[in-house]
Parts: C-alpha cells; structure tokens; sequence
C-alpha cells in the first residue's frame, strides 16, 4: 500500500521476519496442504522432466494463492545479488520453505520430506515465470 520501508529504517531481517510470520499466520500456508504431497511425488520424478511434473501441479494452485506467491518468489534480485547479500536461491529456499508450506511433521513422511520440501521452494525460486 504505498510504504516505503527504506524510509523507515528498518532492517532487512525485521522486514523478512515480519513476512515470515504473516505468512504463518494465515489459516492454510500458501502451497496449500492438499498440494503437498503431489509435488513431493511430482518432485521424486525430477530427473529428467521433473520440472515439466512439478509445474503442472503448480498450475493447480489457486489464483488467489498464486497472486501472495509469486510476487515473494520473483524477487530474483535477492538471489542473483548473492555475493553481497549471501541469500542465494538455496538460502532463500531454507529460510522460507517452512512457512510457505507449514507440512505437519506429526508424520515420518514429513519428516523425511524436508530437504524435498526445501528443494521444491528453491526450484521454484530460481524458475519462478517458469512455473507462474
């Protein structure tokens, strides 16, 4: 809405931790429970064609969804400005994945999941018009 955070001093990682925790505030997170375990599976096929699976599930994410998400994701500028901020696609993907997809570790299946989970915010990171 207009605000300018440059003028209001404040630090990066005040601004990304109050995106973080908006983010895990929402009722659902942003890739939707019901997603999750179809782009686990898609992303097991990642070889070769993966990205080709993976977008299609993606495809399926709600437009309202993809209209909070895609303007997070596509701020490539954070990750190709990388050897000054340190905050590649990998790190920004680390950061972030566990409040995009909030997955209930109440389940080994989730706990094993992690680096997957991590892995397919990262791709989608680096490939965001790819995907949108």
């Amino acid at each position: 809405h207009g605000l300018d955070l440059a003028e209001k001093d404040f630090t990066v990682n005040t601004v990304a931790g109050a995106m973080k925790s908006f983010f895990s505030e929402l009722p659902e997170p942003l890739v939707p429970y019901t997603m999750q375990a179809e782009l686990v599976e898609a992303h097991s096929e990642y070889a070769p064609g993966g990205r080709r699976m993976v977008s299609r599930q993606s495809g399926s994410l709600p437009a309202s969804r993809q209209r909070r998400l895609v303007p997070l994701l596509s701020r490539r500028r954070v990750s190709h400005n990388h050897r000054v901020n340190l905050m590649t696609s990998e790190n920004l993907s680390i950061c972030f994945w566990p409040t995009l997809m909030r997955p209930d570790f109440s389940t080994m299946d989730a706990l094993t999941a992690t680096r997957t989970y991590q892995t397919i915010i990262e791709l989608f990171i680096q490939q965001c018009p790819f995907f949108f």
